[in-house]
């Protein structure tokens, strides 16, 4: 027969995940709330001149899309008016939201030292895939 000790540090294991990730899951919803829409706008040209009114984390996201994959080599850029360049770190994993009952995607994370224009690049835009689903059908 099995020790008791022994057979109590599986449950006792699943218990700590548990809780971790509960506490994760607690920080996503608080996250959510807290996000504020500053810019829309359709992906039917490569530049877009952006306004952010104050210093901060951003992020770039895709709305009206479950998954997004890159097939080739989209990608974006993001400059300042006197031309830095602001790097755009790719979220892991895209956080899921909902937004007015639309679905969205965060794909890029950025942070913001001064406030002004900004000028965002799409760079091979049809290498991009944005659908509702990964599903196939």
């Amino acid at each position: 027969m099995a020790n008791k000790k022994t057979m109590q540090l599986p449950f006792l294991f699943i218990g700590i995940i548990g809780v971790l990730l509960m506490i994760y899951s607690v920080r996503i919803l608080i996250k959510s709330s807290k996000n504020k829409q500053v810019a829309e706008f359709n992906l039917d040209s490569e530049t877009k001149l952006i306004q952010l009114n104050s210093t901060g984390l951003y992020s770039l996201c895709f709305l009206g899309a479950g998954f997004v994959d890159n097939k080739g080599k989209f990608n974006a850029e993001l400059k300042s008016e006197n031309g830095d360049i602001i790097k755009l770190n790719k979220t892991f994993p895209n956080f899921p939201f909902t937004q007015n009952g639309e679905r969205g995607l965060e794909y890029w994370k950025f942070e913001i030292s001064k406030k002004g224009k900004y000028i965002l690049t799409f760079k091979n835009l049809t290498d991009l895939i944005a659908k509702e689903s990964m599903l196939i059908s």
